[in-house]
C-alpha cells in the first residue's frame, strides 16, 4: 500500500517497525477514565512524592494530574515506542522519561510513592526483564500481569498502586492475586 510505504520512508524501518506494533497494542486512556484514577489516587489521601507511570503514551495520565500533585512530585515515565517517547518527553520536560521497555527500565524497590498506569494489553507478549525483576518476567507470563507485579514492588510501605487491569485479568490471573496479597502481609 502507497500509504504504508511513504510511512515508512518517512520513519526509517526501526521507527516503522515500532509503530507497526504499537498500532496492535497501543490505547490512549479517555479523559473521564483518567480524571476517576486521580479521584482515587486523592481519595487515598496522595500529596506528592515520586511518581511512576510505566506504560506512558503521550502522557494523558500525567497531563490531568492535579497541579498540586504535579508541583509536590517528581515523575518517571516510561515508554516503549520511540516516536511515542519523544513526544512524550516534549511535552513533559520536568519529567524524567526512559524510551525503552518497562522490563529494561531498572527502578529502585521500595522507592516510589504513586504508580498510576494503564498497564498493556498485548495478549500472549511475554516480556523478558534484564534490571533484576526477571523472577516476575518469569513468573507472570502476560506482560499486563508482570507490569501489575513490578508496579507493585517499586512501591513503598504505604505506597499507592492506581491500574487499569480488565476482567480477563482479575479473572485468570490467581498467581498474581496470590502473589499481591503476599506483599501486603
Amino acid at each position: 500500500d502507497g500509504a504504508a510505504e511513504k510511512l515508512r520512508s518517512l520513519l526509517g524501518d526501526e521507527a516503522y517497525e515500532q509503530a507497526e506494533m504499537s498500532r496492535n497494542s497501543a490505547y490512549y486512556t479517555p479523559a473521564n477514565v483518567i480524571d476517576i484514577m486521580w479521584d482515587i489516587v486523592k481519595a487515598l489521601g496522595f500529596k506528592g512524592g515520586r511518581i511512576l507511570e510505566g506504560s506512558a503514551g503521550i502522557g494523558n495520565i500525567l497531563g490531568q494530574m492535579p497541579k498540586e500533585s504535579s508541583e509536590a512530585s517528581d515523575i518517571q515515565a516510561i515508554e516503549v515506542d520511540e516516536t511515542t517517547g519523544d513526544i512524550l518527553s516534549l511535552l513533559y520536560p520536568d519529567a524524567k522519561v526512559d524510551i525503552q521497555g518497562f522490563e529494561q527500565t531498572k527502578i529502585a524497590n521500595g522507592s516510589v510513592d504513586l504508580a498510576i498506569t494503564n498497564v498493556p494489553f498485548v495478549t500472549g507478549l511475554r516480556v523478558n526483564d534484564t534490571t533484576g525483576d526477571s523472577d516476575l518476567s518469569k513468573k507472570f507470563h502476560d506482560i499486563h500481569d508482570f507490569c501489575i507485579a513490578k508496579n507493585i514492588r517499586k512501591l513503598k510501605n504505604g505506597g499507592i498502586g492506581v491500574f487499569i487491569s480488565s476482567n480477563g485479568t482479575l479473572d485468570n490471573s490467581q498467581r498474581l492475586r496470590d502473589w499481591m496479597g503476599m506483599q501486603t502481609l
